[in-house]
């Protein structure tokens, strides 16, 4: 079991939620079609939000929004030590300030923020919750791709704000690291997405078995977009009811 207690390193993807667009009725589907899907427990807690957990521990959140235009997506938060200083790095390095930092209890402080290709990205300073308290297996976020038409001003981007580095490098994508070496997501190039298609951040769930976890969450409602094998492993992109996109990627067991 990857349990992890404490904050995360600047840069590092640490938390996702899903950001439903109808209140009720959305967070009603999510704890069904999720809890099912990944053996989540739904927590609902203050302020509209609800805290997913796999085995107790945190893997991921349900916020509602009553933003009649907004739609349904999953949100990937990057994990910064000072979020107000990482906000001053994202607009010097080029990128937009959507939210500015505030805080949220005692739980931490968020911004939100986009890159120049336009990938939308939480900050999340960790205070009482730091983020995932379970990840790497099935049932938690296994991994995060950044889709983007343009790698190289992605690159550039997030090694700026986050001094990332980078390896395994191809014409298709990355894989950033740490200054250490280690790897925490990759960068993809996504020049086949249709032109009025944004760049976007997708966490990639772990599954025990990607083809039976597929077809569950196609009789949940769900759609298969495309099945496929990486270096990860087997793969599958998933549409829920409500519109929100998502990997899921087959993980050895624990």
């Amino acid at each position: 079991m990857a349990i992890h207690t404490g904050t995360w390193p600047n840069g590092v993807p640490c938390w996702v939620d899903c950001s439903y667009q109808e209140a009720h009725r959305g967070l009603h589907h999510a704890k069904d079609f999720y809890g099912r899907l990944f053996g989540w427990h739904v927590v609902d807690g203050d302020d509209d939000y609800a805290i997913c957990l796999k085995d107790d521990h945190p893997a991921a959140g349900i916020t509602l929004t009553q933003d009649e235009n907004a739609p349904t997506v999953w949100n990937t938060y990057l994990a910064v030590d000072d979020v107000d200083t990482f906000v001053q790095r994202v607009a010097q390095a080029g990128g937009q300030i959507i939210l500015p930092p505030q805080e949220v209890g005692a739980s931490g402080s968020m911004a939100f923020c986009s890159d120049p290709t336009g990938a939308v990205f939480g900050l999340w300073q960790g205070g009482e919750h730091p983020g995932f308290g379970i990840s790497g297996e099935a049932g938690t976020v296994a991994w995060s791709t950044l889709l983007t038409k343009d790698l190289d001003a992605a690159r550039a981007f997030y090694a700026e704000v986050f001094g990332y580095t980078y390896v395994d490098a191809d014409e298709y994508g990355v894989v950033a690291a740490l200054p250490d070496g280690t790897r925490i997501c990759s960068i993809h190039l996504a020049d086949q997405l249709p032109d009025d298609a944004s760049a976007s951040w997708l966490p990639h769930f772990g599954v025990a078995d990607r083809d039976s976890s597929a077809q569950l969450a196609q009789e949940l409602d769900g759609f298969i977009l495309m099945t496929f094998d990486s270096p990860m492993g087997p793969e599958a992109i998933i549409q829920a009811k409500h519109g929100e996109v998502f990997g899921i990627v087959e993980v050895e067991e624990a």
